[in-house]
């Protein structure tokens, strides 16, 4: 398992490629409470970044727990996209 830490011990680079990776491999897309709307704005990753901001309202079934960034970093919420992330968020670039 990892953590936050490790991806703030990063360089800003570094960090960048790690969680374009790590958005590669988010399912949040393919949830049923995902919207249009968070597609067109390339809403994910809701488990770091926190609650969409206007776009996802309704919560219908939850992929979180099957989600392979949720599992490598520990996560143990459900429903990001409406009640917000975990409470230690990663650095911006």
């Amino acid at each position: 398992m990892r953590n936050i830490d490790e991806l703030n011990r990063m360089t800003p680079e570094k960090r960048k490629a790690e969680i374009a990776s790590m958005r590669s491999k988010c399912p949040c897309a393919k949830c049923p409470s995902f919207t249009e709307c968070a597609k067109e704005r390339d809403e994910k990753m809701f488990c770091f970044y926190g609650r969409s901001p206007d776009c996802i309202s309704r919560e219908l079934k939850c992929i979180c727990p099957k989600c392979p960034v949720h599992a490598e970093f520990g996560f143990k919420g459900l429903h990001y996209c409406t009640r917000g992330g975990e409470r230690t968020t990663p650095k911006r670039f």
